[in-house]
């Protein structure tokens, strides 16, 4: 009972952290958020904030974390990972997006963007890797499979940013269905499979 009560504690303060800092980025931009801004907004003292974080890179990558794991669509089935349509989880990490698109553009264009994107990037590869040999337990690709997953992560990111940047007239269900089909057709390519 004490180690749940520690654990909503720990969650609650986390909360409030990370809440404070989206609505800094929106006020300032991620780049001029300093960690006294973010503990003066959650009415925290700054060690309570280093007890939980290293930095304010570490805080924002605890908060795309999800994202992260969201974007890769945790452990798929193969019908979900191959099948004709895109999962709806997929399509509604989409329109939060769209929805936050500020904050999704404030972290990617800052000057610690590339440190923040890589470590997103890291996570949503591993977790294809692990939907890839899941769904071909007994069949190697015909190219590198950490190739395949880092091709297929990057034109998520690229193809994300595209949207949200120029694209406006494309609803989330449409790049759900895009990025469905092109990470489909790299795999099935991959796997010697006709589409």
């Amino acid at each position: 009972m004490a180690e749940d009560k520690v654990d909503k504690r720990v969650q609650r303060t986390r909360s409030l952290l990370r809440t404070a800092l989206i609505q800094l980025i929106r006020e300032k931009g991620y780049d001029a958020v300093t960690i006294q801004d973010i503990t003066e907004r959650a009415n925290l003292g700054r060690t309570t904030f280093y007890l939980h974080y290293e930095s304010k890179d570490d805080l924002m990558l605890d908060h795309h974390a999800d994202f992260a794991s969201r974007l890769t669509l945790r452990i798929l089935s193969t019908e979900e990972l191959l099948g004709d349509e895109p999962s709806h989880q997929l399509e509604t990490l989409l329109q939060e997006l769209a929805d936050h698109k500020q904050v999704y553009f404030a972290l990617m264009r800052s000057k610690d963007a590339q440190s923040i994107k890589t470590g997103i990037q890291r996570q949503m590869v591993e977790n294809l890797l692990e939907n890839l040999k899941i769904a071909y337990p007994h069949t190697e690709p015909n190219q590198p499979i950490d190739l395949l997953a880092n091709y297929i992560v990057g034109a998520h990111f690229a193809m994300i940013d595209w949207w949200l940047s120029y694209r406006n007239e494309y609803s989330a269900h449409d790049i759900a269905r895009l990025l469905h089909q092109m990470r489909r057709a790299a795999i099935r390519d991959a796997y010697g499979q006709s589409s």
